[in-house]
């Protein structure tokens, strides 16, 4: 029985606050819409896929299996030289010269990203930007920096670029759609939370029961509630008894 009293007491305080939390939530999703399509920068990603193909070993009991384990594994070594100095600087000053693009390497090592599919030769270079073009153009000199140095360093045959980074189109950053639905559910949960704190801290009294069952004290009158519209009612019925009685002692008279 508690437990249902609880509930009804929840559903009459939301009913009550609905229009406070309806106003919270309309006013958290156009703040949420405003930072997102005005104040957060779009991001862009644009990536190339390259395979890498080392020479093969005398061992006669090497196969063409431990080849491609081999060359798996050696992804990890790929990363760790595009992320590297020898192919940064080697893109930073491939970008000023060529495009006059003015980057540190500190700023293209945040927006370089090498993917890796499980159990795959290829792997992807992704650079992520604000501006689609130069997101295709870093990540194209970033391959073929890497195709080049790689092939003077390391011990492989020879780097393919399976496929080069095309300008996007669309932002990968802001998910929009997520961003609202987010603002929204947060904004009814701010105006929920507004609402039950304000009857928490609303210490008027609210029915009789309250009176009877949790302070124990006997109920010596009731005011009921009056509308607008019942007071004017009840004023202009007033008036017109008055007149009523005011005519009458008049006649007599």
């Amino acid at each position: 029985m508690e437990e249902m009293i609880n509930f009804e007491q929840i559903f009459l305080i939301l009913r009550k606050k609905s229009l406070l939390i309806l106003i919270i939530t309309i006013i958290g999703t156009v703040l949420t819409a405003g930072i997102t399509f005005f104040v957060i920068t779009p991001q862009y990603d644009s990536s190339t896929q390259l395979i890498v193909q080392t020479e093969q070993t005398n061992n006669a009991y090497g196969n063409l299996q431990n080849d491609i384990s081999g060359n798996v594994l050696l992804i990890n070594t790929y990363r760790d030289m595009i992320k590297g100095d020898i192919v940064i600087d080697a893109v930073q000053e491939e970008l000023k010269k060529e495009h006059n693009y003015d980057y540190s390497n500190s700023q293209l090592d945040e927006m370089i990203e090498i993917e890796q599919a499980e159990n795959s030769q290829i792997f992807k270079i992704i650079v992520t930007t604000s501006d689609p073009k130069r997101a295709a153009i870093i990540a194209n000199t970033t391959a073929e920096t890497f195709k080049e140095k790689a092939e003077e360093i390391l011990t492989i045959n020879k780097v393919t670029i399976t496929s080069k980074g095309n300008v996007p189109t669309e932002a990968v950053s802001p998910n929009n759609q997520l961003n609202l639905a987010i603002g929204g559910m947060l904004s009814v949960m701010l105006g929920v939370g507004l609402a039950f704190l304000l009857e928490l801290f609303n210490k008027t009294l609210k029915d009789e029961r309250f009176i009877r069952e949790s302070l124990e004290l006997p109920v010596l009158g009731q005011v009921s509630e009056f509308s607008k519209k019942d007071l004017l009612d009840t004023y202009k019925n007033e008036t017109l008894n008055d007149l009523a009685v005011s005519e009458g002692k008049q006649k007599r008279v």
